[in-house]
Order: structure tokens, then C-alpha cells, then sequence
């Protein structure tokens, strides 16, 4: 049985990387998975409002198991074994560390190639994991969009503007 690490921040583009596990599942591989969602260290102005550190806590730990439930729902669907952990500190550097502590014998992640800031943020990370990592990193890239009619007239509305 391989044990697989899933990185996942909450959004909708890290469901693709439990899409492709999902997809090894369906392949044939026995698979366990890891959901590990990395929160940010608590900002300053958290701590001085917050009456104890315990509350900080508790939000930080909710915020991070409601971002890894979509992805749970698609295991528990697809009848894989799954645990979730959550946890605070630098993503690339707990990523890889975890993957080590939890005896995940791979890594896999989405990245982002597109121009959004938050994109290169992810290309960031992912890339910064596989630099840390000790085990094999798999980074699944988001897919292809089709190209939808209105795109296409927008191009040749373009295209009679310059002629």
C-alpha cells in the first residue's frame, strides 16, 4: 500500500491533485492518503486580540479541516483510506516534513503555471516542496480550459479591430 501525501490549501484547483490519486486508486495501486492542510503562524494583531491562545488554535485547526472537506468527501466517494491533519508554519517547509513524520512514501500536489499572483505563489511552494522533499513529489498541473464559443468570437472581434 502507498501512503500519499495531499497537500491542500481549500481551493478548487487542489481537488485536482485528489482527482489524480483518485485516478491511481482506479488504476489499480492500494492507496492510503494523507490530507494535510498547512495554516498560516497566527499575525500579530490575531494575538493581541484574541483572549487566549486557544482560541487562535481551534479557529486555525477549524479553518484547516474545512478546506480538506471537499477533498475528504471525493476519498470517502472513491473508497480510499484517509486521515487529516492540520497544521501551522511555513507550507514548503511542513509539506516535506510531514511527509517524512507521517511515513508518506509520496507527495502529490497541484501547481498553478498560470499568471495570477497566486498562481506564481503556488508555483512557489510546489516547487519549493520538491526541493525539500525526501520522498518522490508528483505535481499535477491544472487542466486545459476548453475554448468556449464566446471566447473564440471574442478573438475574431480582435482580429477585425486590427485589420
Amino acid at each position: 500500500m502507498i501512503r500519499i501525501l495531499l497537500p491542500l490549501d481549500g481551493g478548487e484547483h487542489a481537488l485536482d491533485a485528489v482527482r489524480h490519486v483518485i485516478g491511481m486508486r482506479q488504476a489499480g495501486l492500494e492507496i492510503e492518503a494523507v490530507l494535510l492542510n498547512v495554516q498560516d503562524p497566527p499575525h500579530l494583531y490575531e494575538v493581541v486580540l484574541a483572549p487566549d491562545a486557544e482560541l487562535i488554535d481551534s479557529a486555525s485547526h477549524e479553518a484547516g479541516e474545512h478546506a480538506l472537506a471537499p477533498a475528504a468527501a471525493l476519498l470517502q466517494t472513491a473508497d480510499i483510506a484517509f486521515e487529516t491533519v492540520v497544521v501551522t508554519g511555513d507550507a514548503a517547509h511542513e509539506i516535506a516534513e510531514q511527509a517524512l513524520l507521517l511515513g508518506c512514501e509520496q507527495i502529490v500536489m497541484t501547481t498553478l503555471s498560470h499568471g495570477a499572483l497566486l498562481g506564481r505563489l503556488q508555483d512557489a511552494v510546489s516547487h519549493e516542496v520538491v526541493r525539500r522533499a525526501r520522498v518522490p513529489v508528483t505535481l499535477v498541473p491544472p487542466p486545459l480550459r476548453e475554448v468556449e464559443a464566446d471566447d473564440l468570437a471574442a478573438l475574431g472581434a480582435e482580429d477585425d479591430g486590427t485589420s
